[in-house]
Protein backbone atom coordinates (compact mmCIF):
# COMPACT_ATOMS: atom_id res chain seq x y z
CA UNK A 1 0.00 0.00 0.00
CA UNK A 2 0.99 3.32 -0.64
CA UNK A 3 -0.15 6.73 -1.48
CA UNK A 4 2.33 9.05 -2.30
CA UNK A 5 2.46 12.46 -0.73
CA UNK A 6 4.71 15.33 -1.49
CA UNK A 7 4.67 18.29 0.80
CA UNK A 8 5.18 21.48 -1.01
CA UNK A 9 5.20 24.96 0.38
CA UNK A 10 2.18 26.89 0.69
CA UNK A 11 1.48 29.57 -2.34
CA UNK A 12 -2.04 31.57 -0.63
CA UNK A 13 -4.26 32.88 -3.10
CA UNK A 14 -7.49 34.42 -1.90
CA UNK A 15 -10.59 34.61 -3.10
CA UNK A 16 -13.96 36.14 -1.79
CA UNK A 17 -17.41 35.70 -3.50
CA UNK A 18 -20.41 37.52 -1.94
CA UNK A 19 -23.74 36.55 -1.66
CA UNK A 20 -26.79 37.03 0.83
CA UNK A 21 -28.79 34.64 2.54
CA UNK A 22 -32.04 35.10 2.44
CA UNK A 23 -34.34 36.67 5.64
CA UNK A 24 -30.92 37.11 7.30
CA UNK A 25 -29.68 40.64 7.92
CA UNK A 26 -26.07 40.10 7.97
CA UNK A 27 -24.56 39.88 5.05
CA UNK A 28 -22.81 36.03 4.38
CA UNK A 29 -19.74 35.42 2.61
CA UNK A 30 -17.89 32.27 0.92
CA UNK A 31 -14.38 32.68 1.30
CA UNK A 32 -11.66 30.37 -0.84
CA UNK A 33 -8.35 29.84 -0.47
CA UNK A 34 -6.41 27.94 -2.43
CA UNK A 35 -2.90 26.39 -1.31
CA UNK A 36 -0.09 23.88 -2.72
CA UNK A 37 0.48 21.67 0.08
CA UNK A 38 0.41 17.29 0.53
CA UNK A 39 1.49 17.36 -2.98
CA UNK A 40 -1.57 19.07 -4.55
CA UNK A 41 -4.11 21.81 -4.36
CA UNK A 42 -5.82 22.39 -1.02
CA UNK A 43 -8.92 24.53 -1.27
CA UNK A 44 -10.45 25.73 1.53
CA UNK A 45 -14.16 27.23 1.12
CA UNK A 46 -16.39 28.58 3.90
CA UNK A 47 -18.92 30.53 4.93
CA UNK A 48 -18.79 32.64 7.57
CA UNK A 49 -19.97 37.25 7.69
CA UNK A 50 -16.65 38.06 9.38
CA UNK A 51 -14.29 38.37 6.71
CA UNK A 52 -10.80 39.80 8.70
CA UNK A 53 -11.69 37.20 11.02
CA UNK A 54 -11.92 34.27 8.19
CA UNK A 55 -8.54 35.89 6.61
CA UNK A 56 -6.80 35.10 9.96
CA UNK A 57 -8.12 31.32 10.15
CA UNK A 58 -7.02 30.60 6.83
CA UNK A 59 -3.35 32.56 7.63
CA UNK A 60 -3.62 29.96 11.04
CA UNK A 61 -4.72 27.25 8.65
CA UNK A 62 -1.60 27.76 5.74
CA UNK A 63 1.10 28.22 9.07
CA UNK A 64 -0.55 24.76 10.33
CA UNK A 65 -0.25 22.78 7.03
CA UNK A 66 3.24 23.79 6.63
CA UNK A 67 3.80 22.48 10.27
CA UNK A 68 2.27 19.02 8.84
CA UNK A 69 5.08 18.94 6.60
CA UNK A 70 8.08 19.37 8.40
CA UNK A 71 6.25 16.35 11.11
CA UNK A 72 5.74 14.40 8.13
CA UNK A 73 7.47 14.83 4.90
CA UNK A 74 8.39 11.31 4.03
CA UNK A 75 11.87 11.80 1.86
CA UNK A 76 12.62 15.69 3.23
CA UNK A 77 13.72 16.57 6.18
CA UNK A 78 11.59 16.03 9.06
CA UNK A 79 10.38 14.17 12.29
CA UNK A 80 9.49 11.00 10.29
CA UNK A 81 13.04 11.06 8.11
CA UNK A 82 14.71 11.41 11.32
CA UNK A 83 12.65 8.54 12.88
CA UNK A 84 13.42 6.32 10.26
CA UNK A 85 17.08 7.50 9.98
CA UNK A 86 17.82 6.33 13.44
CA UNK A 87 15.43 3.25 13.17
CA UNK A 88 17.57 2.45 10.10
CA UNK A 89 21.27 3.00 12.02
CA UNK A 90 20.41 1.32 15.03
CA UNK A 91 17.42 -0.93 14.83
CA UNK A 92 15.46 1.11 17.53
CA UNK A 93 14.12 4.99 17.94
CA UNK A 94 12.43 7.41 19.92
CA UNK A 95 8.93 8.16 18.89
CA UNK A 96 8.93 11.50 18.43
CA UNK A 97 4.94 13.09 19.54
CA UNK A 98 3.75 14.16 16.20
CA UNK A 99 4.02 10.33 14.99
CA UNK A 100 2.57 8.27 17.77
CA UNK A 101 -0.79 8.50 17.39
CA UNK A 102 -0.19 7.87 13.33
CA UNK A 103 1.92 5.10 13.88
CA UNK A 104 -0.86 3.42 16.45
CA UNK A 105 -3.69 4.14 13.77
CA UNK A 106 -1.27 2.59 11.33
CA UNK A 107 -0.88 -0.52 12.97
CA UNK A 108 -4.59 -0.73 13.66
CA UNK A 109 -6.14 -0.08 10.04
CA UNK A 110 -2.91 -2.05 8.54
CA UNK A 111 -4.41 -5.21 11.17
CA UNK A 112 -8.21 -4.37 9.92
CA UNK A 113 -7.20 -4.59 6.22
CA UNK A 114 -5.43 -8.05 6.41
CA UNK A 115 -2.34 -6.11 5.63
CA UNK A 116 -3.11 -4.00 2.90
CA UNK A 117 -2.46 -0.54 4.80
CA UNK A 118 0.73 -0.98 4.77
CA UNK A 119 3.02 2.20 5.31
CA UNK A 120 6.01 0.06 6.03
CA UNK A 121 6.90 0.39 2.79
CA UNK A 122 8.50 3.66 2.66
CA UNK A 123 11.76 1.72 1.40
CA UNK A 124 10.29 0.12 -1.35
CA UNK A 125 8.29 3.11 -2.34
CA UNK A 126 11.60 5.37 -2.86
CA UNK A 127 12.92 2.46 -4.92
CA UNK A 128 10.51 3.08 -7.96
CA UNK A 129 11.36 6.79 -7.69
CA UNK A 130 8.24 7.95 -6.02
CA UNK A 131 10.24 9.95 -3.86
CA UNK A 132 11.53 12.39 -5.93
CA UNK A 133 14.67 9.81 -7.18
CA UNK A 134 15.33 7.26 -9.55
CA UNK A 135 13.97 4.07 -10.29
CA UNK A 136 16.80 1.26 -8.65
CA UNK A 137 15.58 -2.20 -9.95
CA UNK A 138 17.98 -4.66 -7.49
CA UNK A 139 16.73 -2.54 -4.82
CA UNK A 140 13.25 -3.48 -5.75
CA UNK A 141 13.95 -6.99 -6.43
CA UNK A 142 15.69 -7.23 -2.84
CA UNK A 143 13.21 -5.81 -0.40
CA UNK A 144 10.33 -7.71 -2.54
CA UNK A 145 12.35 -10.74 -1.19
CA UNK A 146 11.44 -10.08 2.25
CA UNK A 147 8.59 -7.11 2.22
CA UNK A 148 8.24 -5.27 5.54
CA UNK A 149 4.79 -4.91 7.24
CA UNK A 150 3.71 -2.89 10.44
CA UNK A 151 3.82 -6.01 12.58
CA UNK A 152 7.96 -5.81 12.34
CA UNK A 153 7.79 -2.78 13.88
CA UNK A 154 7.42 -3.11 17.84
CA UNK A 155 6.55 0.36 19.92
CA UNK A 156 6.91 -0.27 23.51
CA UNK A 157 5.82 3.32 25.06
CA UNK A 158 7.75 5.94 23.09
CA UNK A 159 10.83 3.50 21.71
CA UNK A 160 10.12 1.85 18.50
CA UNK A 161 12.55 -1.33 17.19
CA UNK A 162 12.54 -3.21 14.24
CA UNK A 163 15.03 -5.92 12.59
CA UNK A 164 13.59 -6.15 9.30
CA UNK A 165 16.49 -3.35 7.02
CA UNK A 166 13.75 -2.76 4.64
CA UNK A 167 10.96 -1.20 7.13
CA UNK A 168 10.85 3.06 6.65
CA UNK A 169 7.62 4.32 7.37
CA UNK A 170 6.12 6.15 5.06
CA UNK A 171 2.56 8.14 6.08
CA UNK A 172 1.50 9.08 2.40
CA UNK A 173 -1.62 6.57 2.95
CA UNK A 174 -3.16 8.23 6.19
CA UNK A 175 -1.22 12.05 6.74
CA UNK A 176 -3.82 13.78 4.14
CA UNK A 177 -6.79 12.26 6.05
CA UNK A 178 -4.92 13.07 9.29
CA UNK A 179 -4.36 16.82 8.33
CA UNK A 180 -7.58 17.12 6.66
CA UNK A 181 -9.24 16.01 9.97
CA UNK A 182 -7.02 18.37 12.25
CA UNK A 183 -7.89 21.25 10.29
CA UNK A 184 -11.45 20.86 10.41
CA UNK A 185 -11.02 19.94 14.36
CA UNK A 186 -9.67 23.69 14.07
CA UNK A 187 -12.73 25.05 11.80
CA UNK A 188 -15.38 23.38 14.42
CA UNK A 189 -13.43 25.08 17.24
CA UNK A 190 -13.29 28.07 15.76
CA UNK A 191 -17.64 28.18 15.37
CA UNK A 192 -16.73 27.73 11.63
CA UNK A 193 -20.43 25.34 10.87
CA UNK A 194 -20.10 25.66 6.69
CA UNK A 195 -17.00 24.53 5.05
CA UNK A 196 -15.29 22.08 2.50
CA UNK A 197 -11.61 21.25 3.16
CA UNK A 198 -10.36 19.84 -0.52
CA UNK A 199 -7.35 18.27 -0.93
CA UNK A 200 -6.84 17.13 -4.41
CA UNK A 201 -10.27 15.75 -3.92
CA UNK A 202 -10.03 14.19 -0.75
CA UNK A 203 -13.03 16.41 1.05
CA UNK A 204 -14.15 17.11 4.61
CA UNK A 205 -17.49 18.51 4.14
CA UNK A 206 -19.82 20.29 7.08
CA UNK A 207 -23.11 22.25 6.57
CA UNK A 208 -24.10 23.63 3.54
CA UNK A 209 -23.78 26.07 1.07
CA UNK A 210 -26.22 28.93 1.76
CA UNK A 211 -29.25 26.61 2.82
CA UNK A 212 -28.26 23.95 -0.33
CA UNK A 213 -26.49 21.10 -0.20
CA UNK A 214 -22.64 20.99 -1.50
CA UNK A 215 -22.53 19.94 -5.20
CA UNK A 216 -20.02 17.48 -5.52
CA UNK A 217 -18.40 15.16 -8.19
CA UNK A 218 -16.42 12.03 -8.28
CA UNK A 219 -13.17 12.31 -11.02
CA UNK A 220 -13.26 10.42 -14.01
CA UNK A 221 -9.75 8.25 -14.00
CA UNK A 222 -9.58 8.13 -17.71
CA UNK A 223 -10.33 11.64 -18.92
CA UNK A 224 -11.34 14.79 -17.49
CA UNK A 225 -15.04 15.29 -16.33
CA UNK A 226 -16.70 12.90 -13.20
CA UNK A 227 -18.06 9.49 -13.31
CA UNK A 228 -20.68 10.41 -10.81
CA UNK A 229 -22.01 13.73 -8.92
CA UNK A 230 -23.84 13.63 -5.32
CA UNK A 231 -25.05 16.27 -2.92
CA UNK A 232 -24.67 16.03 0.77
CA UNK A 233 -25.01 18.46 3.79
CA UNK A 234 -23.62 18.15 7.28
CA UNK A 235 -20.93 16.34 8.23
CA UNK A 236 -18.66 13.78 5.91
CA UNK A 237 -15.49 12.82 4.32
CA UNK A 238 -15.21 11.92 0.60
CA UNK A 239 -11.97 10.63 -0.59
CA UNK A 240 -10.47 9.10 -3.73
CA UNK A 241 -7.80 7.03 -4.33
CA UNK A 242 -6.65 6.20 -7.93
CA UNK A 243 -3.99 5.25 -10.34
CA UNK A 244 -4.02 8.37 -12.75
CA UNK A 245 -1.65 10.86 -10.50
CA UNK A 246 1.71 9.29 -10.08
CA UNK A 247 2.97 6.51 -12.38
CA UNK A 248 5.11 5.78 -15.25
CA UNK A 249 5.72 2.77 -17.70
CA UNK A 250 8.36 -0.16 -16.83
CA UNK A 251 8.89 -3.04 -19.23
CA UNK A 252 5.35 -2.46 -20.66
CA UNK A 253 3.62 -1.96 -17.76
CA UNK A 254 2.71 0.50 -16.00
CA UNK A 255 3.88 1.32 -12.79
CA UNK A 256 1.67 3.62 -10.38
CA UNK A 257 2.34 5.04 -6.90
CA UNK A 258 -0.26 2.57 -5.15
CA UNK A 259 1.43 -0.39 -3.85
CA UNK A 260 0.46 -4.08 -3.36
CA UNK A 261 2.08 -5.18 -0.50
CA UNK A 262 1.47 -8.55 -1.09
CA UNK A 263 3.19 -8.65 -4.28
CA UNK A 264 5.13 -5.21 -3.90
CA UNK A 265 4.03 -4.37 -7.19
CA UNK A 266 1.41 -1.32 -8.66
CA UNK A 267 -1.89 -3.23 -7.24
CA UNK A 268 -3.80 -4.33 -9.93
CA UNK A 269 -8.01 -4.52 -11.99
CA UNK A 270 -8.67 -1.14 -10.18
CA UNK A 271 -8.62 2.10 -11.49
CA UNK A 272 -10.22 4.05 -8.40
CA UNK A 273 -11.77 3.59 -5.21
CA UNK A 274 -14.30 6.46 -3.68
CA UNK A 275 -15.67 6.03 -0.18
CA UNK A 276 -17.83 8.15 2.24
CA UNK A 277 -17.50 8.10 5.65
CA UNK A 278 -17.60 10.65 8.72
CA UNK A 279 -14.13 9.84 9.95
CA UNK A 280 -11.22 11.74 6.98
CA UNK A 281 -8.60 9.42 8.37
CA UNK A 282 -10.49 5.78 8.19
CA UNK A 283 -11.76 7.41 4.38
CA UNK A 284 -8.26 8.35 3.58
CA UNK A 285 -7.23 4.41 4.77
CA UNK A 286 -10.19 3.29 3.36
CA UNK A 287 -9.76 4.43 -0.44
CA UNK A 288 -6.33 2.82 -0.64
CA UNK A 289 -7.41 -0.12 0.67
CA UNK A 290 -10.21 -0.88 -1.75
CA UNK A 291 -8.10 0.76 -4.75
CA UNK A 292 -5.60 -2.08 -3.66
CA UNK A 293 -8.14 -5.43 -3.72
CA UNK A 294 -11.77 -3.76 -3.53
CA UNK A 295 -13.22 -5.58 -7.21
CA UNK A 296 -12.20 -9.22 -5.68
CA UNK A 297 -12.67 -8.83 -1.74
CA UNK A 298 -15.34 -5.45 -1.79
CA UNK A 299 -17.43 -6.98 0.81
CA UNK A 300 -14.95 -8.28 3.24
CA UNK A 301 -12.82 -4.97 3.07
CA UNK A 302 -15.57 -2.58 3.39
CA UNK A 303 -17.00 -4.55 6.31
CA UNK A 304 -13.70 -4.82 8.37
CA UNK A 305 -13.04 -1.06 7.31
CA UNK A 306 -16.71 -0.30 8.65
CA UNK A 307 -17.28 1.12 4.79
CA UNK A 308 -21.57 1.42 3.86
CA UNK A 309 -20.74 3.90 0.50
CA UNK A 310 -18.18 3.41 -1.93
CA UNK A 311 -17.39 3.32 -6.00
CA UNK A 312 -15.13 1.63 -7.31
CA UNK A 313 -14.12 1.57 -11.00
CA UNK A 314 -12.39 -0.88 -12.59
CA UNK A 315 -9.42 -0.56 -15.77
CA UNK A 316 -12.22 -2.06 -17.82
CA UNK A 317 -14.11 1.07 -16.81
CA UNK A 318 -17.04 -0.80 -15.21
CA UNK A 319 -18.48 0.67 -11.55
CA UNK A 320 -18.98 -1.15 -9.04
CA UNK A 321 -20.59 0.80 -6.14
CA UNK A 322 -22.78 -0.13 -2.49
CA UNK A 323 -26.34 -0.06 -2.76
CA UNK A 324 -26.61 2.45 -0.26
CA UNK A 325 -24.30 5.18 -2.34
CA UNK A 326 -25.96 4.16 -5.33
CA UNK A 327 -28.42 5.77 -4.02
CA UNK A 328 -26.94 9.10 -3.57
CA UNK A 329 -25.44 9.43 -6.47
CA UNK A 330 -26.07 10.54 -10.01
CA UNK A 331 -23.99 8.43 -12.40
CA UNK A 332 -22.68 10.08 -14.97
CA UNK A 333 -20.90 7.56 -17.80
CA UNK A 334 -22.81 4.83 -19.44
CA UNK A 335 -20.73 2.25 -18.13
CA UNK A 336 -21.87 -0.90 -16.18
CA UNK A 337 -22.71 -0.61 -12.97
CA UNK A 338 -22.53 -3.37 -10.46
CA UNK A 339 -24.52 -2.70 -7.39
CA UNK A 340 -23.26 -4.59 -3.77
CA UNK A 341 -25.79 -5.01 -1.32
Amino acid sequence: MYRATTFQLALPCLLLLLATLSGCDRRQHLVEQHLLEFGTIIEITLITGDLPRAERLLAEIEHRLRHYRHLWHAWEDSELTRFNAELQRSGQALVPDSLAELLRLSREYHDASGGLFNPALGKLIAAYGFHGGELDAAAITEIRQHIPSMRDLAVDGNRATSSNPHLQIDLGAIAKGYAIGLIADFLDTNDIKHYIVNAGGDMKIAGNRFGRPWRLGIQNPFAPGVVASLSLEGNHSLFTSGNYHRQYWRGGKRAHHIIDPRSGESSIGQSSATVLLRDPVRADVAATVLMIDGLRKTANLALSLGVDDFLIVSESEEILVSRSFFEKLEIKLPWPVTIVK
